[in-house]
């Protein structure tokens, strides 16, 4: 894995793009979790053209299967954060995912797209139970373009944005302290992702 540190306006960032990963491995610098005592997914790095990416690649079409990749011992309180994802495939869920303030599998926040729904969504989720805080339909994406979801939290307030452009808005003070960053799919989703990026907000 490549750790690239971007200086902006003094603020550091970090980017995992995972050029430096064994292909057809798991990235050494993230952990795997799953919510609910579910089958887990399969995360590896694969080459895509020129490319190197992160891919959940375990088809398992348990509706309810929230999967995760998250980046070990990291830690972001108000946060920037964001990732390239492209749905590759999902007969059930084609989605790609954020997940930040992760406190463990089961406590977290999600904001994620959808493919097979046309939507954008912001979840919190406590204790393996669900709560949609905030929701954008008739979001048009296509499966296998690859589109960039992003995430602003400071403090209670929190905006997702997609390709640059604010979609949702909501308040929620569930998780107020620092916590995990990763990326997150659901049920039978086949994603890639690259470029997770974190900053944190001053």
């Amino acid at each position: 894995m490549r750790l690239i540190v971007l200086m902006l306006l003094g603020v550091g960032s970090t980017t995992w793009d995972f050029e430096k990963d064994e292909v057809d491995k798991p990235p050494s610098a993230f952990e795997f979790a799953v919510t609910g005592k579910v089958p887990p997914g399969k995360w590896i790095v694969r080459k895509v053209g020129e490319n190197v990416v992160l891919a959940q690649v375990d088809a398992d079409k348990t509706r309810g299967r929230f999967a995760m990749a998250v980046v070990k011992g990291s830690s972001f309180k108000d946060l920037s954060l964001s990732v390239k994802g492209r749905p590759v495939s999902g007969e059930v869920d084609q989605a790609v995912g954020l997940v930040w303030r992760y406190k463990d599998a089961d406590n977290y926040y999600v904001a994620r797209s959808n493919v097979l729904e046309s939507n954008v969504r912001l979840y919190r989720v406590t204790a393996g139970t669900r709560l949609q805080l905030a929701s954008k339909d008739d979001v048009k994406l296509k499966a296998g373009e690859w589109h960039t979801l992003a995430v602003e939290h400071r403090g209670t307030d929190i905006r997702v944005l997609l390709n640059g452009e604010k979609l949702l808005e909501a308040k929620d003070g569930t998780f107020p302290e620092a916590g995990k960053v990763g990326v997150w799919t659901k049920a039978d989703a086949v994603t890639e992702f690259d470029d997770l990026t974190a900053e944190e907000l001053k």
